[in-house]
């Protein structure tokens, strides 16, 4: 048996599904967006902006880590 979601109702949509389906969206996102935010809060835009660049990944990297099942050698 097949389950399915009834026209015009949220019924089995899941919050957790979306976002890993969505993951890389996400974090093409955040790789901008990161940077920009931090970079606008510092001093020097090209300190600011490799600052941010390095942090940003930083936080995207452990995030993908904790979410994803990672084979450890």
């Amino acid at each position: 048996m097949i389950k399915s979601s009834p026209n015009k109702s949220f019924s089995g949509w899941e919050f957790s599904s979306w976002f890993k389906g969505n993951w890389k969206t996400i974090k093409e996102g955040l790789k901008v967006g990161l940077p920009l935010i931090i970079s606008m809060n510092l001093v020097g835009p090209i300190w600011g902006e490799l600052l941010g660049t390095i942090v940003g990944k930083f936080i995207l990297d452990t995030g993908e880590f904790y979410f994803k099942q990672i084979n450890l050698k």
